[in-house]
């Protein structure tokens, strides 16, 4: 089973919880070649042009703090270009027309659906007033890197999980969550994957169960949690030689895959929410 990897984002973001793919949310899936090597080569502390088990993590959370410099100022200049009435806020109708104005200039964007990107909108809508000011809408082009985002999202993500509704997610519920397993239900590799990431990646106080914010430390793409598990899931799906080292090539000929990958049980259960 492959698990979700330097999405990364959801890296940065699950494309359920995109809107429109601009010019500019491209920049946010898509690092640039140039800064893969350079912060390649600064993590690399041995100089043998491979990064170990060590080295890694840390190349994955300066690619996360990258992503996340560059996403705020074009998340702000986005927000201009939408408000087209000049009065400091978005308005539902104002993002819609104009990012169907943008799909159709450009017949190769992903356009969600109405349902998927109101969500989205809804819940990046802090003060529940029904439009977006410049500040929640830098949180609703970058839902998993804002704290009152990443928060609600854990807690829709606990409820959907939460079978028997005593506000926590057991290990069943987690391996046997019917809305991500439709492709693999019954398949008991799937079933052993999934019980070994609950325990070793989410599960932080070995009490069984998966409270809030176990579910927020594991999605939250700063969170040491999170940067160990995507390096070791780069490991396991990069490694091609089996050196437990990965190379610039290596890395390079992932890159797009880890950040569009679906699989992880977390990841795909968002996607079936959201």
């Amino acid at each position: 089973m492959k698990l979700l990897a330097l999405f990364t984002f959801l890296v940065l973001t699950v494309p359920a919880l995109g809107g429109l793919e601009s010019p500019g949310d491209a920049a946010k899936v898509k690092l640039d070649e140039e800064q893969i090597n350079k912060y390649f080569q600064q993590m690399d502390g041995d100089k043998n042009g491979r990064l170990d088990v060590e080295e890694l993590p840390k190349w994955v959370r300066k690619m996360v703090d990258v992503h996340i410099k560059e996403s705020v100022p074009s998340a702000k200049d986005e927000f201009r270009a939408v408000d087209t009435n000049r009065d400091k806020i978005i308005t539902w109708e104002e993002y819609r027309v104009m990012m169907q104005k943008l799909g159709n200039q450009d017949p190769e964007h992903v356009v969600y659906s109405d349902k998927e990107q109101k969500h989205k909108f809804r819940t990046a809508d802090e003060n529940g007033d029904g439009v977006l000011n410049q500040i929640e809408y830098v949180a609703f082009k970058n839902p998993m890197t804002t704290d009152y985002v990443l928060t609600r999202i854990a807690q829709e993500l606990l409820e959907d999980f939460d079978k028997d509704k005593d506000n926590k997610v057991s290990m069943s519920e987690f391996v046997h969550h019917e809305a991500s397993r439709v492709d693999d239900k019954g398949d008991k590799e799937i079933d052993k994957l999934r019980r070994i990431e609950f325990r070793a990646s989410m599960d932080r106080n070995d009490d069984k169960f998966l409270d809030l914010g176990e579910m927020k430390d594991y999605l939250n793409p700063r969170g040491k949690n999170f940067v160990t598990n995507e390096a070791r899931h780069m490991m396991h799906e990069a490694d091609a030689n089996n050196d437990k080292q990965l190379s610039l090539k290596e890395i390079k000929d992932n890159y797009l895959h880890f950040q569009h990958h679906k699989n992880n049980p977390v990841i795909r259960a968002i996607h079936d929410e959201f």
